[in-house]
């Protein structure tokens, strides 16, 4: 779906490295993402060094919330999502070129976070998601806001026929090259789900695109780098 200009988070350089969203959920939630030339640590030094989780990551649907505190944490096994209302833990999750999507809830101090591939989006990691926030939180789908990290566009993924099964119109064949749109896909299941339209924000960067931004797993291969994503609600 087309996204208003005006309406789009800024995701901003910051002075201290890293990219920041900027004018998205509250001012209690902070979220951004490193790049090639930023190291993880630099935007957790600018947090003032906070306790963190991570999700292992395993292509999968499995979401976790994390309601305890006690120093950082080691990673989730078993699961590409997380959600806490805790404040001052940093929920982070790695890609390069997967989709980051990040969730808030303003009123209810919720965050949340995901990795999610094209195997989590045919398993709908992103309204999985969802149902752990109105389960766990009480956040109905209508108040959470998203928005999409960089991550590779359909002007870049391509993929073999057996996509056209698992995502339909999202798949495309254009000058002998199929690619799949896996930010439509998402936005689709999230919209679906019942986010609305103007909660629902696009960062359009695209990984394999941007050399000089983002680590790209599809331009160069498992040995790039990762981009480390993050959120957490102030203290």
């Amino acid at each position: 779906m087309p996204v208003e200009a005006n309406s789009v988070p800024r995701l901003e350089a910051g002075r201290e490295g890293g990219w920041w969203l900027r004018r998205w959920a509250s001012g209690r939630v902070v979220a951004g993402i490193t790049s090639r030339h930023v190291e993880t640590s630099l935007l957790l030094r600018r947090l003032q060094a906070p306790p963190t989780v991570e999700a292992e990551q395993v292509h999968g649907s499995s979401v976790a919330a994390i309601e305890r505190r006690t120093g950082s944490l080691p990673p989730v096994q078993g699961c590409d999502a997380l959600v806490t209302s805790v404040p001052g833990l940093a929920l982070l999750i790695r890609t390069a070129d997967c989709l980051p999507l990040f969730f808030a809830d303003p009123s209810r101090g919720v965050v949340g976070l995901a990795h999610v591939g094209w195997r989590g989006l045919a398993e709908e990691l992103p309204a999985r998601v969802l149902a752990m926030c109105r389960h766990v939180y009480h956040s109905p789908a209508s108040e959470l806001r998203v928005v999409i990290g960089p991550a590779i566009r359909s002007c870049c993924y391509e993929v073999g026929l057996e996509f056209e099964s698992r995502f339909g119109r999202f798949v495309q064949v254009r000058g002998g090259r199929r690619t799949c749109d896996l930010i439509g896909v998402a936005m689709d299941q999230l919209l679906r789900c019942g986010i609305r339209p103007e909660h629902l924000l696009d960062s359009q960067r695209c990984t394999a695109c941007e050399a000089q931004h983002w680590f790209s797993l599809r331009r160069e291969g498992q040995a790039t780098g990762r981009l480390t994503a993050l959120i957490m609600v102030r203290p």
